[in-house]
């Protein structure tokens, strides 16, 4: 019998958006159920002279971002070190997280992930996605709740 998805992970998307001189954020989502977190983001259509210049989790105490503060760093040597930044289309990033990264001490329990390129030559597209995962307690539709014609899980067998 196998482990299905929707009762392991959780996914957040940060629709692609084109982040010449400014950045983009997922939105906030609780880590309370999970253990584990990585995020994903792909440069699409870029600009050959850009670079991705930011890809950090940020953490918080609710989901709206309150008391939002950096959980990675980026810059010269930090975890994303943008000495080495990837800046070509296709490349990707790839950063893990644990909960236990996360300030629990001072009520942090939200994540999530933004990316940033500083400068504006052209078009400088990226997608990006968070997957929370080794879940606490496993359950069904980890995701949220099924919504007919909102938020619909499909599964081959019933």
């Amino acid at each position: 019998m196998g482990i299905k998805g929707s009762e392991q992970f959780a996914v957040t998307l940060l629709e692609t958006s084109d982040i010449g001189g400014t950045s983009a954020t997922t939105s906030y989502v609780s880590m309370e159920k999970f253990d584990r977190a990585f995020a994903y983001a792909e440069i699409g259509t870029w600009d050959s002279g850009d670079d991705l210049d930011t890809f950090k989790f940020l953490q918080a105490t609710d989901s709206s971002g309150t008391n939002s503060k950096d959980l990675t760093t980026s810059g010269s040597g930090s975890n994303y070190d943008s000495d080495n930044p990837v800046d070509a289309d296709g490349n990707w990033v790839i950063g893990d997280i644990r909960a236990e990264d996360l300030d629990t001490d001072n009520g942090f329990t939200h994540i999530a992930l933004t990316v940033a390129e500083g400068g504006n030559s052209g078009t400088d597209n990226v997608t990006a996605f968070i997957i929370r995962h080794d879940p606490k307690y496993p359950a069904k539709e980890m995701n949220g709740a099924a919504s007919t014609g909102a938020q619909v899980y499909v599964t081959t067998k019933s």
